[in-house]
């Protein structure tokens, strides 16, 4: 396991995390508590950081962050409702595939 792996995906999750809650904040200003937003900031780096260790998974980045996007966005997701639980479930799948693919064209780049 790469520690260089996991710094630059959980700062990738971090750094989308915040993309995510401002986008939903400016979407419907005041409609969420900070809190709200805080835990899909959590959320996120928390998917960051599991793409992170999970480069023993030997499949396609593709699919590994959209199952790992997947598994932790339902955290998320089921307590949202059918709505924003929905738009909260493909957006997570969409960032896992986005961490996964970029964190390793990064570091399979630095290792050549």
């Amino acid at each position: 396991m790469a520690k260089k792996r996991i710094i630059i995906a959980t700062l990738l999750g971090l750094l989308f995390g915040l993309f995510c809650a401002y986008g939903t904040e400016s979407s419907m200003p005041g409609v969420f508590s900070t809190g709200i937003l805080a835990s899909i900031v959590y959320n996120r780096v928390l998917i960051g950081f599991f793409i992170g260790i999970a480069d023993s998974i030997k499949i396609s980045p593709i699919i590994r962050g959209a199952k790992i996007g997947a598994i932790i966005g339902l955290a998320i997701a089921i307590p949202s409702g059918w709505q924003g639980g929905t738009i909260l479930l493909a957006f997570s799948i969409i960032y896992g595939i986005l961490i996964d693919v970029i964190t390793s064209r990064i570091v399979q780049g630095s290792s050549q």
